[in-house]
């Protein structure tokens, strides 16, 4: 408090003024007040002497909760709130003036960072880009943020003094009740719960949960949610991809393994059997090597499709790679596992149409049960497979269940299969001779060449056992080159030591003939060798003549007009019709050993024979006919014209060394030299 008199001089202050600079006297001539500053609220524009409330009071102003910001020299600043007006003598004469000043310096402090904490609160509040929500303590909203209408569809006309029950299912409310008990005891708490959008999409949120309090008091809560819909959808992807097939979406071999043990478990619980089958497309590697991996994936994907409408609700269907599938089929004794895949075979039995083609695909199946045929996951799908791999054998599109001697041959498959990689590299392949004789005179006009594999656990394997895996595998290409070139090699060498110089001819597999790079590899080894194109003959089955007439001729063609012979191997067992057979650039046919085998047991096949020998000699094709064992037969084939004729009854396959002294042999006994035309063939029978 300060008492003025009307010449500015002080009449009176107290301790309160002194310290806060109202103690000084005013020179009302010179406009000067002491040695303090004064400024205004912003703390930086000085208060003009005029502006004083001291000289507004004497100037008969009202000073009312004037701001002021007083600064001694050297020392901090204070905030005062002045108040003052005219002191008055009884008769009304003004005698002074009376200033009162509040120090306001705390207050004013903490009402600074009162507002500055409220707009951060807003900043952080209105411009967050994660949900904030404040509930009360019976979890109605009070307020939401913009980024919850953003996220949820809702404002928060929409919800205010809404429960959030509203907006969650039954999960999402356990978890929500659970963290805001959480927070009325002053903890946070977080999760990731499932609402939906004002739309009625659904959509993922991080909450958490946060209490606010208030002295010490839970007044309600904060709850400050992420949205992870994006992020919870790739983490679905990714979980589905690790588990599915991408093509077919159909569960993959470590969900199967999965399934399995699970459907196992359960079995075991309730005593009931269960089926495991296994399934393997017959000839799709042909598919996908000579029609694309495009018509390949669609094959499968229907296939796929066949298998999941032919399964009952509860049986889980897999893709486990390439053409193999695999169904679980609970409760499944053997007569219904039966039945089931009679149901599969019979199903894709129907043709599948893939863009402007059609197939008819077959199926090998292979079946074990539960718990007969193992008890573990392992071994069924291990005999499941070896049964599988028996119903290839019995000729494919089959079915069969596991037996406990499956496994031997399976596993002996399996090495086959091993060995048969590095069978070149290591030269296990050998090749025998089995001649080839003019039926009139009986000496050698040609040679077959049947290559052996002698194998270091399981010695002498027939071919019947490994062509196959080398058609499967691809190795047959390699292997075919191998046989070519060794068999042209050893014949040029017999030609040098001037034997007879008959004719060689060479199988061509499938998967050789669909090799695109088939005729540049015979031109090589012709080069390489130096035998003459006239010497050799290749040989093709009538079956696989037959496919892809569109690829096969012109093939054919490029090799005979380089001078190769073609032929047509165990011809009549395969399919064919004349008007196809008619197209093929051909030079003979080779009747099968089957009709020589049963042609004693059986009168049956002695029109065959005749048929097939009187198309040939109508085509105009030379006739060859294998597997004659008797004199009989020989006799036979003379009668119908029949020029060359091999078989155990001239001579069984013999190595090259037996076959050299053969030749020798068979020179010796006529002084005419057999020249190209007569025929001779090398196969890898």
């Amino acid at each position: 408090m300060t008492v003025y008199g009307l010449d500015g001089r002080i009449l009176f202050f107290n301790e309160a003024a002194k310290r806060f600079g109202m103690s000084e006297p005013i020179d009302l001539h010179e406009h000067t007040y002491g040695s303090y500053s004064f400024y205004h609220p912003d703390g930086s524009t000085p208060v003009a002497f005029a502006e004083l409330p001291s000289v507004r009071v004497l100037r008969n102003e009202q000073v009312y909760n004037q701001e002021i910001w007083v600064q001694p020299l050297g020392k901090a600043v204070s905030i005062l709130v002045a108040n003052g007006k005219l002191l008055s003598s009884p008769t009304g004469e003004p005698v002074g003036a009376l200033i009162v000043t509040h120090d306001i310096t705390e207050r004013k402090w903490a009402q600074q960072r009162l507002e500055v904490s409220e707009q951060r609160y807003k900043s952080l509040f209105e411009h967050n880009p994660n949900i904030v929500c404040w509930l009360d303590l019976s979890g109605r909203f009070l307020n939401v943020n913009p980024a919850f209408e953003c996220v949820t569809g809702y404002t928060l006309d929409d919800v205010r003094n809404q429960s959030y029950r509203a907006l969650l299912n039954q999960e999402g409310i356990r978890r929500v009740l659970l963290m805001s008990r959480n927070a009325q005891q002053g903890s946070s708490d977080n999760y990731d719960i499932s609402t939906f959008h004002k739309d009625g999409t659904q959509i993922e949120l991080n909450v958490t949960v946060v209490p606010i309090v208030v002295t010490n008091t839970v007044v309600g809560y904060f709850a400050i949610a992420t949205d992870i819909t994006k992020r919870k959808q790739t983490e679905a992807m990714i979980h589905y991809l690790a588990y599915h097939d991408t093509l077919t979406g159909l569960p993959n071999r470590s969900l199967f393994q999965s399934r399995l043990d699970a459907a196992l478990e359960q079995a075991a619980c309730e005593q009931s059997q269960l089926a495991v089958l296994f399934l393997d497309l017959d000839r799709f590697k042909y598919i996908n090597d000579t029609l694309g991996h495009s018509t390949g994936d669609g094959l499968l994907a229907q296939i796929a499709r066949r298998l999941q409408e032919t399964a009952r609700p509860n049986d889980t269907v897999c893709r486990l790679g390439g053409d193999e599938f695999t169904i679980i089929l609970p409760r499944m004794s053997h007569t219904e596992a039966k039945r089931f895949a009679e149901a599969v075979l019979q199903r894709l039995s129907m043709p599948i149409t893939v863009g402007d083609q059609s197939f008819v695909v077959t199926i090998s199946i292979g079946i074990s049960l539960f718990p007969q045929d193992g008890t573990d996951a392992e071994a069924l799908v291990k005999n499941a497979d070896a049964a599988m791999y028996q119903a290839k054998e019995h000729g494919r599109n089959n079915i069969q269940f596991f037996q406990p001697e499956m496994n031997d041959a399976f596993v002996k498959k399996m090495t086959l299969e091993a060995g048969l990689r590095t069978a070149l590299e290591n030269e296990e392949f050998q090749l025998y001779y089995q001649p080839q004789y003019d039926s009139k005179h009986e000496h050698i006009v040609g040679l077959e060449a049947l290559i052996r594999w002698q194998h270091p656990v399981y010695g002498i394997v027939s071919p019947l056992d490994f062509i196959p895996l080398a058609e499967e595998t691809g190795l047959i290409i390699p292997i075919g080159r191998w046989v070519l070139q060794t068999a042209c090699q050893q014949f040029v060498k017999w030609q040098q030591q001037a034997l007879p110089p008959v004719r060689l001819a060479v199988n061509l597999s499938m998967r050789q003939l669909q090799d695109k790079h088939l005729v540049t590899m015979v031109q090589d080894i012709l080069q390489q060798t130096g035998l003459h194109p006239s010497y050799l003959e290749l040989e093709i089955t009538e079956s696989i003549a037959m496919h892809r007439l569109d690829a096969v001729i012109p093939r054919l063609q490029k090799l005979q007009a380089m001078g190769i012979q073609i032929s047509i191997d165990d011809f009549g067992t395969g399919y064919s019709s004349l008007s196809c057979l008619q197209l093929l650039p051909i030079n003979s046919l080779k009747i099968d050993q089957s009709f020589m085998r049963n042609m004693s047991d059986s009168s049956s096949h002695l029109p065959i024979v005749t048929a097939i020998a009187a198309m040939a000699h109508s085509l105009k094709l030379s006739l060859v006919a294998e597997g004659v064992e008797t004199k009989e037969q020989l006799s036979f084939l003379r009668s119908l014209g029949c020029l060359t004729v091999q078989g155990y009854f001239f001579s069984k396959p013999v190595p090259a060394d037996e076959c050299e002294k053969l030749l020798a042999k068979s020179a010796a006994r006529s002084d005419k030299r057999i020249f190209p035309g007569t025929g001779c063939t090398s196969s890898v029978e």
